[in-house]
């Protein structure tokens, strides 16, 4: 049985009121006084109709009648399980229906039915005729999902998690064991085909890792409970794996980063509930993520953070975020991923999922190539590198646009130096004239100057937090925009912390007209943190000094911070960065 249930939503549900996906709307019923259970929602969403088909808000009006004793609650739940059973027969085909699509019936069973299972077959309440309705629709479930489930992603793990738990409820149902075969092979499988060597699920969305990661760590619970031992040693290091992904992605305040498709969710919260040994453990100073072409940074106290994407895009809910970066101070966020707000699709799928929402560069208003969707080894020239007081990481990409397959060519390289702050260094180069948009997305609860200047300096305040932004470039300062709950021509400067929720957030966008190469370093420090000297050299190189350690240089054409030689070219003049 659920833990965690509301005795507001069982209420509500009395009234035929549900929230769902944090939507609030009062389901339609028929002339036959049944639930529409075809509705698609106040949005006319489809995902509407399948979180109503998964029967969520069951274990909340079962917990209610057992916490007071309203025959309401109970009366409600085995009215509606009565109707969705008459109303909804399997089909006999792979459906997409908002009852029977597969994913409906695997979270159906995993979420609402079997926790409900002994309650209802052993409450005299329900009557034998809805008793042996529902015994024969558990059946019917395990039917379907044994010959119509997905081919592959987080919908096949979800569904073959459901038939192995169905089968093990159903010990002397005939396909039972069947069943049970079936699914365990299928979630092997797909954790060798979905699963990179470093824990990283392959959509490469936090939000997917953590359902992946959840079905994963039921299944071990599941064995366990059912003494096999065997594949008990067998799953769990395979699903700590999982975890250790998820904790050290975590950012300070306790939640994921927002990458690819997916909304802010209490991280830390969940591994101390799920993998309390590994949550004990503190997360790494800085972790690469080889395979998923993720580097996370994180100093020893835990409070400059940064997540840096230059891998693949996923293999699917992915944005077109290749080489985008967000940080954190302490609690306080920063630069963000804006969230994925909707899957329906428009105007703001295609802002929250394209490049117009993300911590990128732009050519002539287009991204870069995004990349292979996943990929089959890891890559063998190393992209990462750290020392002792910082840490680097970098990624190459190519904008392509109407008649030139590579029209510039643009690495990223980030460094992380400890206690200090970031430094983003990108270098384009390009032989004709183009338009290159630096675009840096903010959280709603940073304050921007009303006319930003990069290359003057800016300070960024978050709450009780500072954050000084300095751009040095050999290219022209260009020009600076703010853009906050822009909506024409196209949506620009939102934030979705959770799916069906937006809000105006400020997003710098830094236009500059190049030719050549461009060389722009943008460094990014706490209010609080000794200034770190830098300067650009005629060659391109970029000079740093920091506390009263020598002088450093960072090379774009060979990623690497190393000690500055006794003599080097003269810094860029200062025409040159003149407007």
């Amino acid at each position: 049985m659920p833990t965690v249930t509301s005795h507001a939503a069982a209420a509500d549900a009395l009234e035929d009121s549900f929230t769902l996906q944090g939507l609030r709307a009062r389901q339609p019923r028929g002339p036959d006084g049944g639930f529409d259970w075809r509705w698609t929602g106040p949005n006319r969403d489809p995902e509407w109709a399948w979180f109503f088909n998964r029967h969520g808000w069951f274990p909340d009006l079962w917990h209610a009648w057992e916490t007071t004793a309203d025959p309401r609650y109970r009366d409600a739940l085995f009215t509606t399980l009565g109707d969705w059973i008459a109303a909804n027969p399997p089909p006999r085909h792979f459906s997409f229906s908002h009852a029977w699509r597969p994913l409906e019936a695997a979270r159906r069973l995993l979420g609402s039915w079997l926790p409900l299972r002994g309650a209802i077959l052993e409450d005299p309440a329900a009557g034998s005729v809805l008793t042996t309705q529902f015994q024969a629709s558990l059946q019917d479930h395990g039917r379907h999902l044994r010959a119509h489930h997905a081919l592959g992603g987080n919908h096949l793990v979800t569904e073959m998690l459901a038939l192995v738990r169905l089968a093990l409820s159903l010990p002397g149902h005939p396909p039972a064991p069947d069943w049970l075969a079936y699914g365990l092979d299928r979630l092997d499988r797909s954790y060798r085909e979905q699963v990179y060597p470093d824990g990283a699920y392959k959509e490469l969305s936090s939000h997917y890792q953590r359902i992946v990661t959840l079905n994963y760590q039921q299944l071990l619970d599941t064995l366990r409970e059912a003494r096999r031992d065997d594949l008990t040693a067998a799953w769990t290091p395979r699903v700590e794996r999982l975890w250790a992904y998820v904790r050290d992605v975590t950012t300070p305040a306790g939640f994921n980063p927002l990458n690819n498709d997916s909304d802010r969710e209490p991280y830390a919260r969940l591994l101390r509930s799920q993998a309390p040994a590994l949550a004990e453990r503190p997360p790494c100073h800085a972790v690469h993520f080889a395979w998923a072409g993720q580097t996370v940074f994180r100093d020893t106290a835990n409070r400059l953070w940064g997540f840096f994407d230059a891998g693949p895009r996923g293999t699917d809910h992915d944005h077109a975020d290749f080489l985008s970066f967000t940080l954190a101070l302490g609690t306080r966020e920063f630069l963000v991923d804006n969230g994925r707000h909707t899957y329906a699709p428009g105007p703001w799928r295609d802002y929250f999922a394209g490049p117009a929402a993300h911590n990128i560069l732009l050519l002539d208003h287009r991204a870069c190539d995004q990349g292979p969707r996943a990929v089959s080894s890891a890559p063998r020239r190393a992209t990462f590198q750290r020392a002792s007081r910082h840490t680097l990481a970098w990624g190459d990409g190519v904008f392509a646009l109407d008649g030139n397959p590579r029209a510039a060519d643009w690495r990223r390289i980030v460094v992380h130096l400890d206690d200090l702050g970031w430094i983003v260094l990108d270098r384009v180069v390009t032989f004709a004239p183009h338009r290159l948009s630096t675009q840096w997305h903010w959280h709603p609860g940073c304050a921007l100057p009303a006319d930003p200047d990069p290359a003057g300096g800016l300070r960024i305040r978050h709450a009780e937090s500072r954050l000084r932004l300095r751009l040095l470039t050999n290219a022209s300062r260009g020009l600076a925009e703010l853009a906050v709950g822009r909506t024409l021509p196209a949506p620009q400067g939102w934030f979705s912390a959770r799916f069906n929720h937006r809000e105006p957030a400020p997003a710098l966008l830094h236009h500059q007209d190049v030719t050549g190469t461009v060389i722009n370093a943008w460094l990014f420090q706490p209010g609080d943190a000794p200034e770190i000297r830098a300067a650009l050299l005629q060659d391109g190189r970029l000079r740093l000094a920091f506390e009263n350690e020598a002088s450093f240089i960072l090379d774009p054409a060979q990623p690497e911070l190393r000690p500055c030689p006794g003599s080097e070219p003269e810094p860029v003049p200062a025409s040159a960065t003149a407007k």
